[in-house]
């Protein structure tokens, strides 16, 4: 019976890495659209993010009835802890990926505006390499990989700024509601960012016992 217990939990973690390595392919697919003004991938970045919805649904639900079913303690409740948490960062992740998609979907000026478009490009590859080291840290339960998160999220945020100090450059009243979609667009990837790094917080947890702060 403990053997199958302990066998879900490996499946539940690969559901875990398996959402991160989805909502790390939409971040990556938002910023092709965000770059082309593809409006149809911007799409299906949106259509996307009801197959990690789903993802998170099923995680989320087992992992509550393991707790009830098993009542785990030690490092088995912390295993449970920490996926929940997880998988909320990630899906949290997605929701902002889709909210990039569907300013995409709505305007796609942001191509003809340089330097700007390119600095949004850099921000959302940037932001894709920071959640896929994040995965790769649950992926492998290593939190010594929490410093490289943190060089990689300071790298996210000094885009964030660099892109809002352009953004104040704009003189021309047409361009305003550009330069609103793109700080809210930055914001969300800065967002998502953050939630790379709470990943690793909780990575931390699993393997240690140290609660965040």
């Amino acid at each position: 019976m403990r053997a199958d217990f302990y066998q879900e939990l490996d499946i539940l973690e690969s559901d875990v890495v398996r959402m991160g390595e989805l909502v790390v392919e939409s971040v990556e697919r938002v910023t092709t659209a965000l770059a082309e003004g593809d409006q149809l991938l911007a799409a299906a970045v949106i259509d996307g993010d009801f197959q990690i919805d789903q993802i998170y649904i099923y995680v989320e639900t087992r992992c509550y009835e393991l707790l009830a079913q098993q009542q785990p303690v030690a490092g088995d409740l912390r295993r449970i802890l920490s996926m929940v948490r997880v998988i909320q960062d990630l899906e949290r992740s997605g929701d902002l990926t889709k909210n990039v998609a569907e300013i995409v979907r709505e305007d796609t000026a942001i191509i003809m505006l340089k330097p700007i478009s390119e600095l949004v490009g850099k921000l959302g590859l940037t932001t894709r390499d920071l959640l896929r080291t994040a995965v790769e840290t649950f992926a492998s339960k290593d939190p010594s990989m929490a410093k490289t998160l943190e060089e990689k999220d300071d790298k996210v945020d000094n885009l964030y700024k660099e892109l809002i100090k352009e953004l104040f450059t704009l003189g021309d009243d047409s361009s305003v509601e550009i330069a609103m979609n793109m700080a809210l667009t930055g914001r969300f990837f800065e967002r998502i960012g953050d939630h790379a790094v709470n990943i690793a917080i909780w990575v931390k947890y699993m393997e240690t016992g140290v609660l965040p702060v």
